[in-house]
C-alpha cells in the first residue's frame, strides 16, 4: 500500500523435525553442523527424553497446519534427485558409528513448520534469502519488520521500536520492558505448581512436572 511496485520480501520455506531415541543425542550435549551435503544446517538436541533432529528448508505454501513430508524424513539413495533436496535420515547417518543402522522405524514422531524467510529489499541481490528478520523502512517512512520466528519475538519486538523511535523522533516514557513481561498463563507458576496438578487432576508425576516446566520454559 505504500509503494505498488514493491516486491514480496517474504518467501515461505518448510522445516521439518524429527524425534529420535535418546541414544541419538547425548543428554547433556547437542550438535549443530551448516556443512552438510547440500550446505544447509543440520542439528541433534536432547529433548525431553529423546533426541530431536532436524532441519529441511524447501520452499513450500502457506497452510494452517503443515505436514512433514516422507520425502523429507525418509532414507533415499544417493541419487542426482535425491541430492538435491536434505534428507534428515540420510544426513544422520554421517554423524554415527558406521556399524549404526539408522532406520526409519526410529522415527517416533515429526512434524512442520513453516518459516519466513525474508530478502533485503536493498540488497543488490535480489535473490537472497536470510534466516534473520530484517527491519526496513521506505522513502515514505513506512517501517516493516518481517522473517524472525518465535524464539526471537522479544527481541524482534524491542528492536522495531528502537528503530521506530530513532526513525521518527520520537521520546520514549521507559526503556523496553518486553524481557520482563511474563506471557499469558505463566502469572500463577510456581515451584510446587506440579505437586498441585498431581493432586488435584491426578495426573502422573512425570507429566505433571513436564506441564509446569514447559510453563516456565515458554515464559
Amino acid at each position: 500500500m505504500d509503494d505498488g511496485k514493491t516486491r514480496e520480501i517474504v518467501a515461505p520455506s518448510s522445516g521439518v523435525h524429527v524425534t529420535l531415541p535418546k541414544y541419538y543425542s547425548p543428554g547433556s550435549m547437542g550438535l549443530l553442523d551448516p556443512d552438510t551435503s547440500d550446505g544447509r544446517v543440520i542439528f541433534f538436541l536432547p529433548w525431553l527424553g529423546n533426541a530431536i533432529a532436524g532441519t529441511t528448508d524447501k520452499q513450500a505454501p502457506v497452510s494452517a497446519d503443515p505436514i512433514p513430508q516422507e520425502e523429507e524424513i525418509q532414507v533415499r539413495p544417493h541419487t542426482p534427485a535425491a541430492l538435491t533436496e536434505q534428507w534428515i535420515l540420510d544426513e544422520v547417518r554421517n554423524y554415527l558409528s558406521p556399524d549404526i543402522q539408522v532406520r526409519r522405524g526410529d522415527v517416533l514422531s515429526a512434524w512442520s513448520g513453516l518459516r519466513p524467510l525474508v530478502m533485503n529489499p536493498k540488497a543488490k541481490n535480489t535473490e537472497s534469502l536470510v534466516r534473520n528478520h530484517l527491519i526496513d523502512i521506505s522513502p515514505d517512512g513506512l517501517l516493516t519488520i518481517a522473517g524472525g520466528k518465535w524464539t526471537t519475538y522479544r527481541a524482534m519486538a524491542a528492536e522495531t521500536i528502537d528503530a521506530a523511535v530513532k526513525a521518527y523522533d520520537l521520546e520514549p516514557k521507559r526503556a523496553c520492558v518486553t524481557e520482563h513481561l511474563k506471557l499469558f498463563g505463566s502469572h500463577a507458576w510456581r515451584k510446587n505448581l506440579f505437586v498441585q496438578l498431581i493432586q488435584q487432576y491426578g495426573l502422573e508425576t512425570e507429566v505433571a512436572k513436564h506441564l509446569t516446566d514447559t510453563c516456565v520454559l515458554r515464559s
